[in-house]
C-alpha cells in the first residue's frame, strides 16, 4: 500500500473517504490512494448496472458497499489505495493472511527462519490453484514479487519492496531483477532473503505486492494487464467479473483451496459519490454496509458501530516554501491549534485528536506502541504563549514586521468534511497568528498526485497515512530523506540515523529508535498532527463476520455472511 497513502474511508468507504497511504481529511485514505470518480449523486440500482455477460447472482449471498471514487486498479502491483487494497486482499492470497491482527497461514503451510534472521523458507500448501485450474507454484511468487520490484512495473507502493535484499537497488535499475532475494527452490518451496531483520515482515506478506503472479498471463496482455476482469487469473476467494463505470463485481473463486469456509457467493462495490446517497442506499437495502459522515453519525448512536481505520490525519507543510523551511514557524502552526476545539467543529468530537504522529495501537515490543511509549507532542488545547515565541522568532528572521504578510496555500480534498477541516484551521491559524490561509480545494485524484518530492502546487497539504503492517516504521519511513513520499521534503540526519537505526536492531533496541525518531519529527514541527478516525458505520441486519481493520485495509469481509 506503504504507503498505504492515507489515504482510508470515511474516507475511503464513505463508503468510501489510505494509500498505505493517505489522504487525511476525513476521506478517502490511501496507502496512497489516487481513486478519480465521476461527481454523481445518483442512487446506483446494481441492476441498471448489470452486464449482459456477467454471471447471475440473483439470489446469491452478494455483499454490497459503496466508494466515493473508482478503486483504480487491481493489479497486484499497483494497488495502492485503501479501497483497491481492500478490493485486492479478497481477490488475491499471500503466503499468509492478516485476520484483525492475527497472522495465519494462506499459500504457506509452513516457514523457517534461518540462524541469521534474514532468510526465510516458505512451504506451500499443496492444493492451491488458480481460478483458471493450473496449480499455485513458489515460481508464481517469485514472479509476482520481482514484478512488483521491476522499475518498469513503476510500483507505487515499490519501496515497501525494500525489506528484501537488493529490493532497494533492484527497484532503482541498479542491479538486475535475478539479484533481489527472492529465489523458488522447487515448485513448493520458496525462499526470500531480507536486506536485514524486520520483525514485521511476515504482517507484509498479506499485501497483493507479495502475492503470487502468472508470468503466462501478464505476457499474453501486456499493458492490458489486469484492464478487464478476464485479462487476469485469481488465486483468492473470490475472482472479478465486471470492472468499470462505477461497479466492480465478483463471485466466489470454484478452486479456492477453503472454499468451505466462504459463505458470500460475490462481493460488488459501487461508485456513489455523495454520503448521504450512500446512506439512502443502505436505508433502501441496496447497501449491506455503509460508514457515516461525523455529522450525521449522531442521529445513529444507538445502532452504529465503530473502529479506528488507522488512519492518523495531519497537515504536511512543504518544507521548500521559505516560511515552512523554518522550523519556529511550523512549531507555532502547531502550538496554535486547539486540537480539542478541532474535533468538536470538525467532526462532532468522534474523533481522537492526535497529539503525537505513530498510530499508538500498532505494536510495540510487549504491548501497543502507545502504552509502552506515551507522547504528548503538543498540548491538546494549544499553547498560545509558546505559538507566540516561536511565531516572533520566525517573524524576525523573515525580516517581516506583520503576520499578514504571509500568505500559505493550503490543499484540501473538495469533500465537506475536508472542507470542514479545513475552515477550522484557517480560522485557528489566522486568528491565533495573524496569518493568512488561502484554501484550495481539488479532486482527491488531483490531491493525491501531489504527494510526491519537490511539488510547489501547495504549501500545506493536509492528507494522512494508513500503515501496510502493524509496526511504527511503517509510518516513519514517510520521511526518511530517501523516501518516494517524502512530499514534505524533509531531510535530517538525525532522523535518519534513528529510523536506520531500527532495521538493524531488534526487540527493545529497535523500538527505542523508533521512538527517538517520533520525537525527532514533532520536535521539528514536521508533520500538524490532527487526529485518529473512529470510524462509525452502518452494517444491515443478518450481515454477520464483517470486521473492520486498522492496518491495510478498512473492512475484512472474506469470513462474512449474509442470512
Amino acid at each position: 500500500m506503504k504507503k498505504l497513502f492515507i489515504f482510508v474511508l470515511i474516507a475511503a468507504l464513505l463508503l468510501g473517504l489510505v494509500a498505505c497511504s493517505t489522504p487525511g481529511e476525513g476521506e478517502e485514505t490511501n496507502e496512497t490512494a489516487k481513486p478519480g470518480a465521476e461527481d454523481t449523486d445518483e442512487v446506483v440500482d446494481p441492476s441498471d448496472t448489470k452486464d449482459p455477460d456477467e454471471p447471475s447472482t440473483d439470489g446469491d449471498k452478494i455483499l454490497r458497499y459503496a466508494l466515493t471514487a473508482d478503486p483504480e486498479s487491481f493489479d497486484p502491483s499497483k494497488a495502492h489505495g485503501i479501497p483497491s487494497a481492500t478490493i485486492c486482499y479478497h481477490i488475491y492470497e499471500g503466503l499468509y493472511r492478516d485476520v484483525d491482527g492475527d497472522l495465519q497461514p494462506a499459500c504457506a503451510e509452513s516457514h523457517t527462519v534461518a540462524d541469521d534472521q534474514v532468510t526465510y523458507t516458505f512451504i506451500l500448501r499443496d492444493n492451491i490453484k488458480w481460478s483458471d485450474g493450473e496449480a499455485v507454484t513458489a515460481y508464481d511468487f517469485e514472479y509476482g514479487i520481482k514484478r512488483f520490484l521491476d522499475p518498469e512495473t513503476a510500483a507505487p507502493m515499490g519501496y515497501m519492496g525494500t525489506v528484501i535484499k537488493n529490493g532497494a537497488k533492484v527497484s532503482a535499475g541498479e542491479l538486475p531483477l535475478d539479484d533481489a532475494g527472492v529465489k523458488a527452490i522447487d515448485e513448493r518451496t520458496l525462499e526470500i532473503v531480507l536486506e536485514s531483520p524486520a520483525d514485521y515482515f511476515l504482517s507484509m506478506l498479506s499485501k497483493s505486492f507479495f502475492a503470487p503472479q502468472r508470468q503466462d498471463i501478464v505476457e499474453k496482455f501486456g499493458q492490458d494487464y489486469c484492464a478487464k476482469p478476464e485479462n487476469q487469473v485469481y488465486n483468492g476467494a473470490f475472482m472479478v467479473t465486471v470492472f468499470g463505470e462505477g461497479k466492480l463485481a465478483t463471485v466466489k473463486n470454484p478452486n479456492y483451496h477453503e472454499i468451505e469456509k466462504i459463505k458470500l457467493d460475490g462481493f460488488e462495490v459501487l461508485t456513489v459519490k455523495e454520503p448521504n446517497t450512500q446512506l439512502a442506499m443502505f436505508e433502501n437495502g441496496e447497501l449491506d454496509f455503509v460508514t457515516l459522515s461525523t455529522d450525521i453519525a449522531p442521529q445513529y448512536a444507538d445502532r452504529s458501530k465503530s473502529y479506528f481505520d488507522g488512519a492518523n490525519d495531519f497537515g504536511g507543510p512543504n518544507l521548500n516554501n521559505k516560511y515552512l523551511a523554518n522550523k519556529d514557524f511550523r512549531l507555532a502552526l502547531n502550538y496554535a491549534l486547539n486540537r480539542e476545539e478541532y474535533i468538536l467543529l470538525s467532526h462532532n468530537g468522534l474523533y481522537t485528536p492526535n497529539l503525537r504522529y505513530v498510530m499508538p495501537k500498532v505494536r510495540g515490543v510487549e504491548d501497543d506502541y502507545g502504552t509502552e511509549y506515551p507522547l504528548e507532542a503538543y498540548p491538546l488545547q494549544g499553547d498560545m504563549a509558546k505559538a507566540k515565541e516561536h511565531m516572533d522568532k520566525a517573524i524576525a528572521e523573515f525580516g517581516l514586521t506583520d503576520p499578514s504578510e504571509i500568505t500559505l496555500k493550503m490543499v484540501v480534498t473538495d469533500s465537506d468534511s475536508a472542507k470542514k477541516e479545513a475552515e477550522v484551521l484557517h480560522n485557528q491559524w489566522q486568528t491565533n497568528l495573524g496569518i493568512v490561509i488561502d484554501i484550495n480545494l481539488v479532486p482527491y485524484a488531483t490531491k493525491n498526485s501531489m504527494l510526491t518530492p519537490n511539488n510547489d502546487g501547495f504549501d500545506i497539504i493536509l492528507s494522512g497515512w494508513v500503515a501496510d503492517y502493524p509496526d511504527p516504521y511503517s509510518y516513519l519511513e514517510l520521511f526518511h530523506s530517501e523516501s518516494a513520499y517524502n512530499y514534505v521534503n524533509y531531510k535530517s540526519e538525525e532522523f535518519d540515523k534513528y529510523l536506520d537505526a531500527s532495521q538493524v536492531t531488534s526487540g527493545r533496541e529497535r523500538m527505542d529508535n523508533l521512538f527517538n525518531a517520533e520525537k525527532v519529527l514533532l520536535e521539528d514541527g514536521v508533520v500538524i498532527p490532527q487526529q485518529l478516525r473512529e470510524v462509525q458505520y452502518l452494517e444491515a441486519e443478518g450481515l454477520t463476520g464483517l470486521q473492520g481493520y486498522f492496518v491495510g485495509i478498512n473492512f475484512n469481509y472474506l469470513y462474512a455472511d449474509k442470512n
